[in-house]
């Protein structure tokens, strides 16, 4: 039987993954200058690795109650079940929030102002309101979900490390560890440095080994959606009272603006 040389058909797909961002792997090894975040295609490259089940792009995302996050640079969120009721004619997409897996914030450099930065609008999704409805499925009816059981991934996703040290050093290790509830930071990658992962349960920060940055980046967030599992489904009738809401509020308006009846003369 032939071997496969797996460390050698992952690097081969780290190529890729730089490929898709439309940037060299070779920029790693020496200090070529990298340019602005918006040369790197992350829309694409994660496209490029995830099943189709999940949608990746920039959104707005809101809830049943009619709050909104701020724009996310990239989310990943379901695409099989999510309900896609509104976009705007630039093509910007309003998500449900229970619909989301993950939001990342983009960035030129990793450092400790746009790491606290990337955590506010992180947060701006954790504090919605989720909703959880019963899933039919062939084999009967799944019960609704906790959303607690489900957090929103938050990541950052840079071209550069913002310290001499590294992310891996004391100040890159302190920048990340101390955000933490609903701002803290699960997941990111520096390209010209190393990707990180935020341990669930013990908090601590694990690093990818130099040069293998951007295939353990993938692999890791892979890791933390199939924890996650499938997205909870939204309580559509919750949505729904948003309707009734505004019905009631035109009639009561209509109402109020009528001019009073004309009796009849007899």
């Amino acid at each position: 039987m032939p071997a496969f040389d797996l460390r050698r058909a992952f690097l081969a797909k780290q190529d890729a993954l730089f490929a898709n961002l439309k940037i060299t792997a070779a920029f790693t090894t020496h200090g070529t200058t990298i340019g602005s975040a918006t040369e790197a295609d992350w829309t694409t490259m994660i496209t490029g690795f995830l099943p189709r089940r999940y949608g990746v792009g920039p959104v707005s995302v809101i809830d049943s109650r009619g709050s909104q996050s701020h724009q996310i640079d990239l989310a990943i969120y379901d695409q099989q079940y999510a309900p896609l009721w509104f976009s705007s004619p630039a093509g910007e997409r309003f998500i449900p929030v229970e619909s989301v897996y993950a939001a990342f914030e983009i960035k030129p450099e990793i450092n400790k102002q746009y790491l606290v930065y990337a955590g506010k609008k992180i947060a701006s999704i954790r504090s919605l309101h989720r909703t959880s409805a019963q899933i039919y499925h062939l084999g009967g009816i799944q019960q609704p979900q906790d959303p607690a059981s489900k957090p929103i991934l938050g990541g950052i996703l840079g071209l550069r490390g913002g310290w001499a040290s590294g992310l891996s050093g004391s100040y890159g290790r302190n920048a990340i560890s101390v955000l933490t509830g609903d701002e803290r930071i699960d997941l990111g990658i520096a390209l010209d440095d190393l990707a990180f992962d935020v341990q669930p349960t013990t908090g601590e920060i694990l690093f990818s080994q130099p040069g293998t940055q951007l295939i353990y980046f993938a692999m890791h967030l892979f890791k933390h959606l199939q924890r996650l599992g499938t997205a909870l489904a939204a309580d559509l009738d919750e949505y729904e009272k948003a309707l009734s809401e505004g019905l009631d509020t035109a009639r009561s308006e209509q109402k109020s603006h009528r001019p009073p009846a004309r009796s009849e003369e007899k």
